[in-house]
């Protein structure tokens, strides 16, 4: 998954007070207008029909300010009217505020699910109001996301996993599982003998949260294996746990019935932790019950 870098600007000048008038440089009250982020991803899906990109200026004025967009359509890799259009060309920043919003919607019939696109915008201003080191325009990026339906994410799963790779008794690192929807946990599913025979996992998902970033979780408690199958001996009470792992994002694919796990396998002995077996990554691909017949004929799953 993309990482973003989210930049807010003029964020000296515009909280600031006299104390960082005496121990910084500062525009002095002078007037600037431009773009305040230049590098997020919106999305966009079936409940999220439109967006806004934000304008700031460095004071505020006791009028109202309008001013003026341009698609710049060099500069572009979506077409306004296939892919988006704008409400409107003209934004105003009311008196005594300092931000506005342009609020673009997406076509979403025309967009391919799980692909940026994007267009730059410029601020049609007199030049007076162009700080040189942000410009007056901005890429705008966005993409559609398909919202998670729990029917993409039960039935047939392929499962390739780093903890098999490692500790894998038969030396295969995958395993075609079934899996269905929780009757405890909403938007849950439940990975049947997720990577041991017999052990059942349950993974929750969340695209709501944050809709760039759809997360899977998973509930506390829960037992992938026993010790004595997988190290050959019992260092704790024979169950190694299972919990979502700090050491990396876990995530999925709306569009695509993907989902891609960072997990921390660790041993407990009647409830103190003994240590931890390692961080491993798991990757999980739902597929048709066709492709699952063929995978059981062809390759012996």
């Amino acid at each position: 998954m993309k990482r973003y870098l989210y930049i807010f600007v003029m964020a000296t000048v515009l909280a600031c007070g006299q104390s960082c008038k005496e121990q910084y440089v500062t525009y002095d009250d002078k007037e600037y207008v431009m773009f305040a982020d230049t590098s997020k991803l919106y999305v966009l899906r079936e409940d999220i029909l439109s967006f806004d990109v934000p304008v700031v200026s460095t004071v505020a004025r006791p009028y109202d300010r309008s001013f003026a967009v341009e698609i710049l359509d060099a500069e572009s890799s979506a077409a306004e009217v296939r892919d988006f259009r704008l409400e409107n060309n003209n934004f105003t920043i009311k008196a005594g505020e300092l931000s506005a919003n342009i609020r673009v919607t997406g076509v979403q019939e025309n967009l391919e699910a799980g692909k940026e696109k994007y267009f730059t915008l410029k601020l049609v201003t007199p030049n007076d109001l162009v700080m040189d080191f942000y410009g007056d325009k901005t890429k705008v990026r966005f993409q559609r996301n398909e919202k998670f339906r729990i029917e993409k994410f039960t039935g047939w799963a392929m499962v390739s996993s780093m903890f098999l790779f490692q500790y894998s008794l038969t030396g295969m690192f995958q395993r075609l599982i079934h899996t269905h929807a929780s009757d405890e946990y909403e938007n849950g599913v439940v990975l049947e003998s997720f990577l041991r025979d017999g052990y059942d996992v349950t993974i929750v998902f969340d695209d709501d949260t944050d809709p760039v970033n759809p997360t899977v979780n998973m509930p506390a408690g829960q037992v992938a294996s026993d010790e004595a199958t997988i190290f050959g001996m019992v260092h704790g009470d024979d169950h190694i746990l299972i919990e979502k792992s700090a050491q990396g994002p876990s995530y999925f694919f709306g569009h695509a019935g993907v989902a891609v796990l960072v997990n921390r396998f660790f041993v407990e002995n009647i409830g103190a932790e003994v240590g931890t077996v390692g961080h491993f990554l798991t990757e999980i691909d739902w597929v048709s019950d066709e492709e699952a017949q063929r995978l059981k004929d062809e390759d012996g799953f």
